[in-house]
Order: structure tokens, then C-alpha cells, then sequence
């Protein structure tokens, strides 16, 4: 029996990542870019931003949601959050179609991802597996999501602290961008100077409240049917070539 308790906990953490957000700060990280690569509508920066935000946040496999999510919204007090999470998801619909197909339901044992407006505590108790990262830490927001070895997301929680940003009603609804968009499949954050982007490695302020323009367009290279979930860069490489 301890056996199988402890395998069954080893694949489930090999198959599962963890990426929260924190407070900001003013050291910059040191940053060496790659050999640029450009596709016919992507800059090599664009690429170079998509791969930190993806191939080198999840162990160098494309990571996506599956083709249709249903997202529970477990705190429905906050009016203001409701409508800010109700227009993202139909901004992310129009923007990819049927590529990725977003919707809410009431039904949480419906739903493949939820989402936590409370405090960390509440959310510990739900998500038990994330307490070595918010305990004792200064994070307001976290993604946490489960993928198979195709890169299929198969279950995720998305958690931004309404305790800790108490009264800062930009900076909940910056979160709630940024966390929404880290479970879609962007795991990492951009380093580079030149991207103006809700997941740059550092909160940027004035909060940035709607999806930039290099936000969609990388939304749309990820959920382009021609980028598969569980390629690897190399496959990748060849095929932005062509996009």
C-alpha cells in the first residue's frame, strides 16, 4: 500500500507544474538570447518571448489546454471580477475561434479548471499540493495545472489573493489576466525589455488591464492547429518557420 502511494504521488508531481506570481521587484535577471528564429508573421523577439513563456517553462514540450474547458468560478462575490473573468473569456473565443473554446459552468465537477478569489489559506485547503509555494511567500496570484505526457492540461486551479489585494481592484483584475493566461499554457514569464506583455518577469505598472497585442498574437500561435500539444522545440522551430 505505501508503495503504490508513493508512485502514484511521484507521477502526479511529474506531471504537474506550479507557477505563481509575486510581488515586484527591482532585480533584473541575467538574459542570454538564443540564435534568433523568425516565422513569416513573428518576429524573432515574438519568438524568442514565446519560448520563455512555454518550451522553457515546462521541461521543452508544448503545453495547451484542451480544444474545449469549462471553468468553475468558485467565488462569486466579487461582481466586478465576475464581469472582468466573463470578458476574457469571450475576448479569448473571439480572438481563437474554434481553436480553444472557452466556457463557464456552475457545475464544478463539470468544470477542468476553477478559479479562487479568496485568501491563501482557503485556497491551501483546496489545492493542498500548492502550500510549499504560497506558504511563507509573497505570491498574490497562482496558475497550478496538471498536464498528461501529450501536453493536454487535464486539470488546473487558477487562485488570486483577495486578501492579500484587498481594495486594489486594478492589481485583482491585472491577476486575474496574467493567471489566466499562465493556464492557458504559458508558463514562464518574458524577460526581454522589447515585449510589452501582462506576463513580463516583472509586475509592470500602471497595471496593464487588457491583453496587449503581443498577447494575442502569441495566443494565436499557440492555438494554431499547426503548433501541436507535446512537440518539442525543435519540431516547433520548423514549424513558426511557415507561420
Amino acid at each position: 500500500m505505501m508503495q503504490r502511494d508513493v508512485t502514484k504521488w511521484i507521477i502526479i508531481f511529474s506531471c504537474c507544474v506550479v507557477f505563481s506570481c509575486s510581488k515586484t521587484t527591482s532585480v533584473r535577471p541575467i538574459y542570454t538570447p538564443p540564435s534568433p528564429i523568425t516565422g513569416k508573421t513573428y518576429s524573432a523577439d515574438e519568438i524568442t518571448a514565446f519560448k520563455q513563456l512555454t518550451l522553457n517553462a515546462t521541461n521543452n514540450i508544448v503545453v495547451k489546454l484542451p480544444r474545449q474547458v469549462a471553468i468553475f468560478l468558485a467565488d462569486t462575490g466579487y461582481l466586478y471580477m465576475t464581469k472582468e473573468i466573463d470578458s476574457i473569456i469571450s475576448q479569448v473565443n473571439r480572438l481563437l475561434d474554434t481553436n480553444l473554446v472557452l466556457t463557464r459552468t456552475a457545475d464544478r465537477f463539470a468544470s477542468s479548471l476553477q478559479i479562487h478569489l479568496t485568501d491563501r489559506n482557503t485556497y491551501i485547503g483546496i489545492e493542498p499540493s500548492a502550500a510549499p509555494v504560497l506558504q511563507n511567500a509573497e505570491h498574490t496570484g497562482m496558475a497550478y495545472l496538471h498536464w498528461n505526457d501529450q501536453g493536454i492540461v487535464y486539470r488546473g486551479s487558477i487562485f488570486v489573493d483577495m486578501q492579500k489585494t484587498a481594495n486594489d481592484t486594478l492589481q485583482q483584475r491585472y491577476l486575474i489576466h496574467h493567471e489566466i493566461m499562465h493556464a492557458m499554457g504559458f508558463l514562464g514569464h518574458v524577460k526581454l525589455p522589447s515585449i510589452y506583455t501582462v506576463l513580463f518577469y516583472f509586475t509592470v505598472t500602471p497595471y496593464i488591464l487588457n491583453y496587449t497585442d503581443f498577447d494575442k498574437h502569441i495566443m494565436q500561435l499557440l492555438y494554431n492547429p499547426s503548433v501541436k500539444a507535446g512537440i518539442k522545440e525543435a519540431e516547433f522551430n520548423e514549424v513558426v518557420k511557415n507561420l
